[in-house]
């Protein structure tokens, strides 16, 4: 559930991006092309589908919901890139001219595609949006003018690490001396922190270590019996992927204290903690790690304004109809609520009676022709 409204959160916002961006460039335009750069295949594949479900669903949403952005329809078509720079490139150059007015924004869900990307964007006139990562120095807007940097970049992220060991330490003082190793995923996402590392290091006095994963991760045996050897006062991990449920793994095999490493926000979700088993008990995922329900405001904010998510299921754990309701105390007529079956199926030719009862529980109509979207009459 709540990987899911997290999900569906970051979604929104970039939708909500996108709207203050491009409606005026489509007012006149029947519907609005938005590509999906997504990685549904590969060694990736657990990181992105869930992202690339959630985008979708939300443009979905979007359609049905409010009848698209000012009136005007969202179509879309993905892409896979297998999280490979190279295919990424083509996904870009097969979409940027689809739709009325050709492609929104993009999204490359990949820091290597962003570097490919960002000098053919300004040719295009086309925005890239990158949440949470690209190139760190997109920030300056004055260079990249078609950047949209959201969420903090990387550099952000390293000086957030070495700030909150500096006050676990007692100050940024008593970090002279210290040994800080960076594990990272040898690609042009592992390597951003870099500079920033290195120049931090320099003015705090910490001695400085890098060792590259090549990709995927999952081998990972020699660099953990250099970090024994070494002996570093903490770690931190670049992972992506299955290389942060390996690092968790390898770093118990060789006795390194999991509450001394510490990464970055793509290093501490449940796809990358639940692989671990035992050793992910006692791992702490990054001071940062939860940057972006940090900037959503405060609790009661995120209960008035995020839908309720739930899934029916049968008695073996099988998902029968996944329901999106409004808000707790927010008018149903003001928020559609959806409900669908597996691969979208209408839900209620067999799951009639529970969602009935569903309805009853929290004392709203559910009925299909509302609340099924893909209905056909």
């Amino acid at each position: 559930m709540k990987r899911l409204s997290i999900r569906m959160f970051l979604c929104g916002m970039a939708v909500a991006v996108l709207m203050g961006t491009a409606v005026t460039a489509v007012a006149q335009a029947n519907e609005q092309f938005f590509p999906l750069l997504v990685y549904r295949t590969g060694p990736y594949a657990p990181n992105g589908v869930p992202f690339a479900n959630g985008y979708a669903d939300y443009l979905t949403l979007v359609n049905e919901r409010d009848g698209g952005i000012n009136g005007v329809k969202i179509t879309s078509e993905e892409c896979e890139t297998g999280y490979a720079t190279d295919r990424g490139v083509e996904c870009y150059e097969r979409l940027k001219g689809k739709g009325p007015t050709g492609a929104t924004a993009f999204a490359p869900l990949s820091t290597g595609i962003t570097f490919a990307l960002t000098e053919k964007a300004p040719l295009d006139k086309i925005p890239l949006l990158t949440t949470g990562y690209g190139r760190s120095e997109s920030v300056d807007g004055s260079v990249f003018k078609w950047n949209f940097p959201l969420l903090g970049t990387y550099w952000d992220a390293a000086d957030i690490l070495v700030q909150h060991i500096a006050k676990k330490e007692g100050g940024p003082a008593k970090l002279k001396g210290k040994k800080i190793t960076l594990l990272y995923h040898d690609s042009p996402y592992g390597k951003e922190p870099i500079p920033v590392l290195q120049e931090l290091s320099k003015q705090l006095g910490f001695e400085f270590n890098t060792i590259p994963v090549t990709h995927p991760g999952v081998e990972q045996k020699a660099a953990w019996l250099q970090i024994r050897q070494n002996k570093p006062d903490y770690v931190f991990l670049w992972g992506w992927g299955i290389m942060n449920s390996t690092a968790i793994k390898e770093a118990i095999a060789v006795g390194y204290p999991r509450l001394q490493m510490y990464g970055v926000w793509w290093a501490g979700a449940e796809p990358d903690v639940l692989p671990a088993e035992k050793a992910a008990k006692s791992y702490k995922p990054p001071a940062g790690a939860r940057l972006s329900e940090q900037n959503i405001g405060l609790k009661s904010h995120i209960e008035r304004s995020m839908p309720i998510f739930l899934t029916l299921r049968d008695r073996e754990g099988k998902g029968l109809v996944t329901a999106m309701l409004p808000p707790k105390g927010m008018d149903p007529k003001q928020h559609r609520p959806i409900l669908v079956g597996p691969s979208n199926a209408d839900p209620y030719k067999d799951y009639q009676g529970a969602i009935n009862m569903l309805a009853v529980h929290y004392d709203m109509p559910l009925d299909a022709e509302r609340c099924y979207p893909y209905r056909r009459t």
